[in-house]
């Protein structure tokens, strides 16, 4: 008989054990595979908010804004000048045409009083003033808009983000007053009635975005023309880097002036991955519980079978030889285990990808890191299943070697009268 044959039968003959030990292996590549692509799922779901709702695939910025634009300075803008030179170098792109949305962005108090509230009082947020023709060319807070319209040319309104306007009690027709400071440092304060309510995928801008429209903001707050960023939209994310490389040859004096979403949100991408490295520590944990358990259940099969090893050794059967008899054993039994868990691993994965689930009771009042505001769904992470597969049956072949060890030091004569 050969050695597979004689481990096929073993693994049957101890039909409870193997079982046992099979399940172990199962649930840990069902959780991996289930875990790891929810993970990749929230990163995936969560730089393609940003993008779509706050950075774009790259933004141009004055000169020195970028390294304080987490303080949105006020002092820095692109003048009608840089502009035009912007909007002509997009405009010639041998690519083609580059969508793009000139933005204002600043800090701002938000008032709102009794005649429209229920409990007055104000509330920090960033007033986003953008250019509404161009901005949905960019982005897709235009589509996310649950209540009212959006935005239109000269419009004296305001959009404001869903949870904003939910924890405020804004409708649409509510009046606010908007107070901030305009270009040059004088205090501006205007009302303005909520003309719409957008509700997105993106918990930051639900929370803190107000937006108006960038003519009358730039009356306003006496901008002459300037603004303080563009947001661009450059194709697949394979092609980015690629096109502000073009960009910015052919804006000779602004290429270091262009930035990638991914810079732009740094803080945020570095958030995003810190949170999923955290994660993975269970998906490690995992698998050292499967892996406890397939040693001590492969340890107990040595122990019962001290006869047989002791026969073997007997009839000539070399400590490498028995030692690989238990290795093919242990990756049988790993072999059918890995197999039920990728089924039902690839099951749960395709649940999770397709329904996701729901975590707005938790991400609606809690940041989590990730640019998501409810359902999270899972992703098809090819590298993560394959490793999950291969780590399982390593680990299943390879703790079968160590527990015979001590049995095949000793004398056959000893193993055979320990019986």
């Amino acid at each position: 008989m050969t050695y597979a044959g004689m481990a096929a039968r073993n693994i049957f003959r101890y039909k409870r054990r193997s079982f046992i030990t099979a399940i172990a292996i199962a649930f840990g590549v069902m959780m991996t595979i289930a875990m790891d692509g929810l993970l990749i799922g929230a990163e995936t779901d969560s730089a393609r908010n940003i993008r779509d709702y706050e950075t774009g695939d790259a933004k141009i910025f004055p000169e020195g804004y970028f390294r304080d634009r987490l303080f949105l300075p006020f002092d820095k803008f692109l003048e009608p000048s840089d502009r035009a030179k912007i909007e002509a170098a997009m405009a010639a792109d041998p690519a083609g045409r580059i969508p793009f949305a000139p933005r204002t962005v600043l800090s701002c108090e938000l008032y709102f009083d009794a005649e429209y509230f229920d409990v007055p009082g104000s509330v920090t947020a960033q007033l986003v003033a953008v250019d509404p023709e161009r901005d949905s060319d960019v982005f897709r807070v235009e589509r996310a808009v649950t209540e009212g319209d959006w935005l239109k040319p000269g419009d004296g309104g305001v959009v404001l983000g869903g949870w904003l306007a939910e924890d405020i009690g804004a409708k649409v027709g509510s009046s606010v007053s908007v107070e901030c400071k305009g270009r040059g440092g004088f205090y501006q304060t205007f009302d303005a009635p909520v003309v719409g309510i957008a509700t997105t995928d993106d918990p930051y801008l639900n929370r803190a975005y107000v937006f108006m429209d960038l003519s009358r903001a730039d009356d306003l707050l006496a901008m002459e023309g300037a603004v303080t960023e563009y947001s661009l939209r450059l194709g697949p994310p394979s092609a980015i880097n690629r096109r502000i490389a073009a960009l910015g040859a052919a804006l000779p004096g602004y290429a270091d002036r262009i930035y990638s979403w991914d810079r732009v949100a740094e803080d945020a991408v570095k958030l995003t991955k810190a949170k999923s490295g955290g994660s993975k520590i269970y998906i490690f944990f995992i698998f050292v519980i499967a892996a406890v358990g397939i040693t001590n259940t492969m340890l107990m099969a040595v122990m019962e079978r001290k006869g047989e090893i002791g026969m073997m050794r007997a009839l000539g059967y070399g400590s490498i030889r028995i030692r690989y008899l238990f290795l093919l054993e242990g990756f049988g039994i790993g072999l059918l285990g890995t197999a039920f868990g990728l089924a039902f691993g690839l099951l749960i994965n395709w649940y999770l990808a397709t329904t996701g689930i729901d975590f707005s009771w938790m991400l609606r009042d809690t940041d989590a890191g990730y640019r998501l505001t409810g359902i999270m769904r899972s992703d098809w992470h090819l590298k993560g299943i394959l490793s999950a597969v291969l780590g399982a049956l390593g680990i299943s072949t390879f703790v079968a070697w160590f527990p015979s060890g001590k049995i095949l030091k000793s004398e056959v004569s000893e193993i055979l009268r320990n019986q």
